[in-house]
């Protein structure tokens, strides 16, 4: 059973994380894991139950000329585990201040150009950090890490972002460039 990803990547956008651990059942199929929203670009990034295995999956987003969110793309992989413990117990191996790009998507944003240099793109990177990290900043936005300690960074700009991890006293204990699409 599939999830309107739009329907509820607009509802993580505008409510933000729900509070808790993630959970997924025969009767709940996916759950979200993060967001970022950068002015008028957007990535949501959902765990979702598949038959034998669990997808974790980002959508990539932007403000159409209406004011309106449309979604652009995004991509997913695949692990064999079925379960949400996994994915919550990712960040076991990591030390405290670790901060760890991962997987990354991007999405030509308004249909492109010929002249490569003038392509706009969104492009989106998931983010682990360790146990000690509460938040994350990205050019001036900040995030909090959840839980669970899985993220999404989003950027609209050819160079990907540096974010600055904090602990719990707002002290900068890493930094890292997030990892743009290959």
């Amino acid at each position: 059973m599939a999830y309107d990803a739009l329907a509820e990547s607009l509802r993580l956008i505008t409510s933000g994380m729900p509070d808790g651990p993630v959970r997924l059942s025969r009767r709940r199929r996916f759950a979200p894991v993060a967001v970022d929203v950068d002015g008028d670009v957007a990535a949501t990034r959902f765990l979702r139950r598949g038959v034998g295995c669990h997808w974790d999956e980002t959508h990539l987003l932007t403000v159409d000329d209406r004011g309106a969110w449309r979604m652009l793309g995004g991509g997913g992989a695949s692990d064999e585990d079925p379960t949400a413990e996994e994915f919550e117990r990712a960040r076991d191996g990591l030390g405290p201040y670790q901060v760890l790009p991962g997987g990354s998507a991007g999405v030509v944003r308004d249909g492109g150009s010929p002249l490569p240099r003038a392509t706009r793109w969104v492009r989106g990177s998931a983010v682990l950090v360790g146990r000690g990290i509460a938040e994350l900043q990205v050019d001036g936005r900040h995030l909090p890490v959840p839980h669970h300690g899985h993220l999404i960074v989003v950027w609209g700009s050819r160079r990907p972002p540096t974010v600055t991890a904090h602990d719990d006293t707002g002290r900068t204990v890493a930094t890292a460039t997030v990892s743009p699409p290959g």
